[in-house]
């Protein structure tokens, strides 16, 4: 039986669509800063390490040869001298790396940098012992040695422990990359889902201004465009089918007399009988006015006169209100495709002079 499909909800609010772009954008927005942000993580910890391998090998390697001047002067106090230009050297590359612009990188992290400093503090404490050991003090000469080694030991220490592939550095700076890597996944998933939901928005107010431009808003039939539509779509097919035009006898006099709004109230009535006739496999459209069309897919003339009689036969029986009861009639035109013509305009204005001709005989 035809009958319009019933019109999905309205358009969401623009103040929402608004809303949920904004949303969205912000996401992803959020996404990019993430992943800029991951970036520069591991750029900064491939630079760190780079770094830390440069300066720590040359400060190993200093320690390294202080111990070794050291060990020296321990033996014989002679040694003092090289022992002096050993530790002014160690005690220059303490500075380049504390002070040294080019380690801001490797020091950046507080832990790093305090380890050092304190480091460099302890062995800025073996100065004195090594003056004293320049007086030809072996007591000094050899709690410098012993120092001096305690010190580049711990250093090798806590360089094994923090700057190893899977130190305690590394993968603190990793778990902190895997917290941003699942930051990420979220924001993107939420993102995915507000697109979706926005795509879902935008089709079904697509749908739905499509569904009210091609409907009548009283009577929620399908409306003239809607009409041309179908018939375009038929002759395309080149599928056999009759094309009704009624217009209402009686309906301007409940117009003039009882007023628009009791006007559309029988508009609706009607409307709702024409859609609810025991014919197969047709449709009806308001074309405005109290002119109405159905198309349907027969086009034999014992056909045709079935769909006469149960258009006829709808109007038998009055049109009851609270406040009227009113008998209409109705003059139709029918247009047979293609028996009558095949081009969509000759078979409207077929069926429009046929219904004219039908109503002015009355």
């Amino acid at each position: 039986m035809a009958n319009l499909n019933t019109l999905s909800p309205g358009p969401i609010s623009t103040r929402s669509k608004a809303l949920l772009v904004t949303f969205a954008l912000a996401l992803l927005l959020a996404n990019i800063a993430l992943l800029k942000e991951t970036r520069a993580l591991t750029q900064t910890y491939s630079n760190q390490q780079n770094q830390a391998t440069w300066f720590l090998f040359h400060l190993s390697k200093e320690l390294s040869e202080l111990v070794g001047e050291a060990r020296r002067l321990n033996e014989s106090v002679i040694n003092i001298d090289s022992t002096v230009l050993q530790y002014e050297l160690a005690w220059s590359r303490f500075d380049l790396l504390i002070n040294n612009k080019e380690a801001d990188s490797f020091l950046s992290r507080e832990e790093v940098r305090q380890y050092f400093i304190s480091l460099f503090d302890k062995f800025i404490q073996l100065e004195p012992i090594l003056v004293e050991a320049k007086t030809g003090s072996n007591v000094a000469a050899n709690q410098f040695y012993r120092a001096t080694q305690n010190l580049y030991l711990e250093m090798i220490d806590y360089v094994t422990l923090n700057f190893r592939v899977a130190s305690p550095l590394y993968e603190q700076q990793q778990q902190k990359a895997y917290q941003l890597l699942q930051a990420q996944y979220i924001l993107l998933g939420i993102f995915v889902l507000s697109v979706a939901m926005l795509t879902y928005f935008y089709q079904r107010e697509s749908k739905f201004h499509r569904k009210q431009a091609l409907s009548d808003p009283l009577t929620n039939l399908a409306n003239r465009s809607a009409l041309f539509i179908d018939l375009h779509q038929r002759e395309k097919s080149s599928t056999p089918f009759s094309l009704l035009l009624l217009d209402l006898n009686g309906f301007k006099d409940i117009n003039d007399t009882m007023g628009h709004q009791i006007g559309d109230q029988v508009l609706i009535e009607v409307s709702d009988r024409l859609k609810h006739m025991a014919l197969d496999d047709f449709r009806v459209y308001r074309m405005g006015g109290d002119e109405f069309a159905i198309l349907i897919n027969v086009s034999e003339l014992e056909e045709i006169d079935e769909v006469a009689h149960h258009i006829n036969a709808m109007f038998e029986k009055p049109i009851q209100h609270s406040q009227y009861v009113r008998h209409l009639s109705t003059s139709f035109g029918v247009a047979r495709y293609p028996h009558d013509a095949d081009n969509i305009d000759f078979l409207i204005n077929i069926a429009d002079k046929r219904m004219y001709k039908m109503k002015f005989q009355r």
